[in-house]
């Protein structure tokens, strides 16, 4: 997630909704005569692929915001999702970390790791699957080969063809495998201890064991 202290006082992203309704600059949701900005709650969570944060955005880890509320506890009988953190709105200073797909940081820096574990291994491609939701396509198969450093650039950077990082991604020698939920916000990946070493040790990537 990441954090623009600019924005700090601001409330939360329902707040700065309803505010913004109610000074015309939006207009309200609303399902036949159900206004849903009156029954529901703007969490601020994105789905899919997030950007990195321009300056004064500060990138924080998820341990590191979980610091501010000592009496909460995430919810780990579920994989991470929103259960691990307070209920409601997220503060409006607060970009939370996506469902669905990895952010552009981590995306590039486990695709680092994962083409330096494809160099030891000699084999330099890899498969990436997209589920039909993330494809939005429930009729054709969306899967891919490519060079694993090449993913960002194929798929996702300059206008790529998609709105999330890969449902899968996996070597043709199957010694790693990434697995991202369109529903949850963390990405499970499997593969030799050397493999999920880089992945704990990366300054860029807040990892945990589940379950």
């Amino acid at each position: 997630m990441y954090e623009n202290p600019e924005l700090l006082g601001l409330g939360t992203h329902h707040d700065v909704r309803l505010q913004a309704i109610e000074a015309g600059a939006l207009m309200p949701d609303t399902v036949g005569s159900v206004n849903l900005d009156e029954v529901t709650t703007t969490t601020g969570t994105p789905l899919g692929f997030a950007t990195k944060l321009e300056a004064p955005g500060q990138r924080l880890n998820w341990s590191s915001y979980l610091s501010r509320f000592p009496d909460f506890a995430p919810d780990r009988d579920y994989p991470p999702c929103h259960r691990w953190f307070p209920r409601g709105s997220w503060p409006a200073a607060i970009e939370p970390p996506p469902e669905g797909s990895l952010d552009a940081d981590a995306f590039v820096a486990l695709v680092e790791i994962l083409a330096d574990a494809s160099k030891a291994s000699d084999d330099l491609w890899c498969f990436a699957f997209y589920a039909a939701l993330p494809a939005n396509d429930f009729d054709e198969v969306h899967l891919w080969q490519s060079r694993v450093e090449d993913l960002p650039a194929l798929l996702i950077e300059n206008g790529g063809e998609y709105a999330f990082t890969p449902t899968n991604i996996w070597p043709a020698d199957r010694s790693w495998f990434v697995w991202t939920d369109y529903d949850l916000q963390g990405t499970r990946i499997s593969g030799r201890r050397e493999l999920v070493y880089r992945v704990e040790e990366h300054p860029t990537l807040e990892s945990t064991t589940w379950p």
